[in-house]
């Protein structure tokens, strides 16, 4: 991840931190971490971006507007959620999830792979 603009959505503060801590061992920048969509949209309009870990409900407001937003820009998402694919809506079946609770191994197998692969 070195050299690389990860936004980090997380309404969950321990979670946020943890993710940051994650990206920046990695030696990574991080956008954020900000806990609602607002702010998060506001964030990706103006930080170029080279990927983003969106968790999927922020205080009850879903932030898939956001990945779709993300998506159309070829940024590269990983949503962060407890929630089963088949909770989602059908065009997020194949976005790259991290479940909750997630780990450092979890992370490295699918972040580090992802978004080192995006230029």
């Amino acid at each position: 991840l070195a050299g690389r603009t990860i936004l980090v959505v997380e309404d969950d503060f321990l979670a946020a931190l943890d993710l940051k801590r994650l990206i920046e061992q990695r030696e990574g920048k991080v956008a954020g971490p900000v806990g609602r969509l607002e702010q998060a949209q506001q964030l990706a309009h103006s930080v170029q971006l080279d990927g983003a870990l969106l968790d999927v409900k922020l205080d009850g407001v879903d932030s898939l507007p956001l990945a779709d937003e993300l998506v159309a820009q070829d940024v590269p998402i990983i949503l962060v959620t407890g929630y089963d694919v088949a909770m989602l809506p059908e065009r997020f079946a194949r976005t790259p999830r991290l479940p909750k609770p997630f780990n450092d191994a979890a992370f490295d197998q699918l972040a580090t792979d992802l978004f080192a692969r995006h230029s």
